[in-house]
This record gives C-alpha cells, sequence and structure tokens, in this order.
C-alpha cells in the first residue's frame, strides 16, 4: 500500500503565512501608489500654482509699469504728440490698414512677449486711453443742489440732445431666443427715446413726483413703476455711480441696448476743464478736442445741437432755441473740414480755435463752448499677460491744466481697480 507525502504542519504554516505577507504587500503597494499619485498631483497643484502666482505678481507688476508709463505721457505738455505720435504706434501694433480713432479706441489686441524690453517674458495688450470729454454727462440731466421741475430751457435742450444722440446713430441691441443672443439694428424713434430721458431724470432726481410732461404727457418712472421688477429695484434718487445703472432703468432695460452701445455716447463723469467736488456740473458741456478728432467725428458730435426735430418744435413758441448752436449745427461740414484740414496744424488754445472758424461762423467767440485744444477726463483700460495668466487696470482720470499753456497741474485718479 502507497502513501501521499504530507507536508510537515510547519511547512504548511510558512507557506500560508508567506501569501499572507504577499497579500499584505500587495495591498500596501496599492496604497503606496494612490498616496503617491496623490501626492504628486497635489505637488504638481503646489507647483502650479506658485508659478500661477509668480506670473500674475509679474503681470500686475508689468501693468503697474505701464499704467504709471501712461499717467506720465498725459502729465506731458503737449498732449497732441502723445496720442498722435507714441500711442498711435502702439496701436498700429494690433491695428491694420485702417484709420485709428482717438475718440473711440479699438479694444486691447494682445502683441507678443518682449515688445517692450524691461518686461521681455511679458505680452502687453495694446493701450485703451479714450478722451471722455466729447461724451454727453446723463447726470447733467439733474443739477446737483435742488430738485428741477422738467420742460424748462436747459431741460428741453438736454432732452433734445439725448434724442438726437440715439436717433442718429446706429444702435444695435441685443435679444435672447432659447440659448442663443441675436443681434440687431434698430432705428430709435422720439416715441422710444422720451420716456428714456423722462426715466432717467426721475432716476436721478430726489422727489417721487412723475416725470410729467406738457405735451407728451405723464412718461417718468417712479418708485411705483419698479415694484414689479423681479428682483424689485429700489429707484436711486441721485445719481449714477457707473454707466451701467442705466440699464435698470425702466424702459431702456426692455430695449435691450447693450452697454457698450451706451459708451459710444453717454458718460456719467463730470466732463470738464476742472474737476470740483461741490461744482454744479449740469452747467458743464460736453466738449470736442479738435486735434485727436475726425472729420466724421466733428460732425456727428455736432449732429446732437440740431434743433430741427419733432420734439424741439414743439417748444419753440417758448423761445427756447439756442441759435449758436444752431448755427454750428447747420455750418457742421464746413467747421469740420477746416478743423481737419490737411496739413494738420496744432491748435494749442481757444483763441487759435477761434481764430481758425471766424471765417465760417459770425459767432467764432462761442467755439469754446463746442472745441478744446486738449483733453480733461479720460478713460484708461490696460492688459498684460504671462504664462496665460493676465493682469488688468481700469481707471478714470481726469487733470486739471494751465489756462494759458495747457500744461497738467493736477492729476486725479477715480475708480481705479487693479485685477
Amino acid at each position: 500500500m502507497s502513501h501521499l507525502p504530507v507536508s510537515p504542519p510547519s511547512t504548511l504554516k510558512t507557506t500560508s503565512q508567506q501569501g499572507i505577507a504577499l497579500l499584505i504587500t500587495l495591498v500596501i503597494l496599492a496604497l503606496l501608489a494612490v498616496f503617491m499619485t496623490e501626492f504628486s498631483f497635489e505637488t504638481k497643484l503646489e507647483t502650479r500654482g506658485i508659478q500661477n502666482y509668480q506670473a500674475s505678481f509679474k503681470a500686475k507688476n508689468a501693468v503697474k509699469s505701464l499704467f504709471k508709463a501712461v499717467l506720465q505721457g498725459l502729465k506731458g505738455q503737449n498732449e497732441t504728440k502723445f496720442f498722435r505720435e507714441h500711442l498711435n504706434n502702439l496701436l498700429k501694433l494690433g491695428t491694420i490698414g485702417s484709420e485709428i480713432s482717438f475718440l473711440n479706441p479699438p479694444q486691447p489686441v494682445r502683441l507678443p512677449a518682449g515688445v517692450i524690453s524691461d518686461f521681455p517674458d511679458v505680452a502687453f495688450y495694446t493701450p485703451y486711453i479714450r478722451p471722455l470729454d466729447h461724451l454727453y454727462n446723463l447726470n447733467r440731466i439733474q443739477p446737483k443742489s435742488r430738485t428741477r421741475i422738467p420742460e424748462i430751457k436747459a431741460d428741453v435742450r438736454l432732452a433734445n440732445q439725448f434724442i438726437n444722440i440715439l436717433t442718429k446713430r446706429n444702435i444695435t441691441t441685443n435679444q435672447q431666443i432659447g440659448n442663443t443672443v441675436l443681434s440687431q439694428n434698430i432705428q430709435l424713434n422720439i416715441n422710444d427715446i422720451l420716456p428714456m430721458y423722462a426715466a432717467i431724470f426721475d432716476w436721478l432726481d430726489k422727489n417721487s413726483e412723475i416725470y410729467d410732461s406738457s405735451i407728451y404727457g405723464t412718461i417718468g418712472a417712479e418708485k411705483n413703476s419698479y415694484l414689479a421688477a423681479n428682483p424689485e429695484i429700489e429707484i436711486k434718487d441721485g445719481f449714477l455711480d457707473k454707466l451701467s445703472e442705466i440699464q435698470l432703468i425702466r424702459g431702456i432695460n426692455e430695449k435691450r441696448i447693450p452697454l457698450v452701445q451706451w459708451e459710444k455716447g453717454f458718460t456719467i463723469f463730470p466732463v470738464g476743464n476742472k474737476y470740483d467736488a461741490q461744482a454744479n456740473f449740469s452747467l458743464i458741456k460736453p466738449r470736442i478736442n479738435v486735434n485727436l478728432a475726425t472729420y466724421e467725428e466733428i460732425i456727428e458730435f455736432l449732429d446732437q445741437f440740431d434743433q430741427n426735430t419733432a420734439y424741439f418744435i414743439n417748444y419753440s413758441q417758448k423761445n427756447y432755441d439756442d441759435i449758436y448752436a444752431q448755427d454750428y449745427y447747420h455750418k457742421r461740414e464746413e467747421i469740420a473740414a477746416e478743423l481737419t484740414k490737411i496739413p494738420r496744424s496744432k491748435l494749442t488754445s481757444g483763441e487759435d480755435i477761434k481764430n481758425k472758424l471766424s471765417h465760417i461762423t459770425q459767432y467764432d467767440s462761442k467755439s469754446s463752448e463746442y472745441f478744446i485744444p486738449f483733453n480733461y477726463w479720460y478713460e484708461i483700460n490696460l492688459k498684460t499677460e504671462i504664462d496665460n495668466v493676465q493682469a488688468e487696470v481700469r481707471a478714470v482720470v481726469s487733470v486739471d491744466r494751465n489756462s494759458e499753456n495747457g500744461k497738467v497741474t493736477k492729476l486725479i485718479i477715480h475708480n481705479f481697480l487693479l485685477r
């Protein structure tokens, strides 16, 4: 009789222990692999975070340096040279084949790294520096120190300018259908625009009386007009702090006019020749820089003073006409041609502008109410980028100037944002 070999108990025990040890080892190795993968991922994240921080630090330093350089340029006595030579050369790097507008500059375009030698690894964007003095200040609609009833002479003139700006320009609106946003050009008329003006008037004034026109009826919007809004909107009864607030106002919100459309013709800043927190900014009129404006821009600017409109004619019997503004409007093409004649002469004072127009209008002494040889207010947007990390400065800057030579005597930074 044969016998099968039987392993000694000690051998069986050793084999079993080895199997368990191998299993434990495999589990530990698997856990170590997971741990090392997570550690490697976290290390990469931390490294990337450090790299992003370093890139952000460099980009912000670069954009702050660019902002300081722009301020130095604006402080210079020769504003025209700063725009037409230094800034123009930078803008041309991002714009090909078209005339550059300084009053409506192109949006920033990314330039290759190394354009500015002091920052070889930083990509700069073309600077956006826009003068604001030619824009219609919406806060002028309501004076600072008192509540004004509508339809006095100043109000009718302001309303007429507001209507002209929106009727004489191409307006694009956005309409969302499902997930698609459709843009279309529209032509606004007085029945669309005057209620907007009245609603802005009520948004700014400090009383609860709705704008009531003797000709057009009740067309404003006070507190009760906003109660049904979702979410509910509380009427401001004060100055606009940001232009974007206009999109909250009844009658404007419904038209879905993009903010960029309002920015083309309007501002909320007290554009003028001196910043004074106590000043009555309703008295400061928009004026256009004759050294920077194009022929078309001067004509477009003077278009707002047309008084032969369906709105203004209703008030002609009240002797609200502004004969000076009307004369400049009627002669706008001659004026624009003279001011932009090639070779373009630099006009350094109001007297220069007056003399330039003396053979065109008998009201050349009023030229300083429409034209300036240099600006006082600027909107600035600067951007830099390094390793796909961007930095940006947004600011509005005003300057005081010597009335004789135009040299900047004071510079004030408003609404500064660094991000």
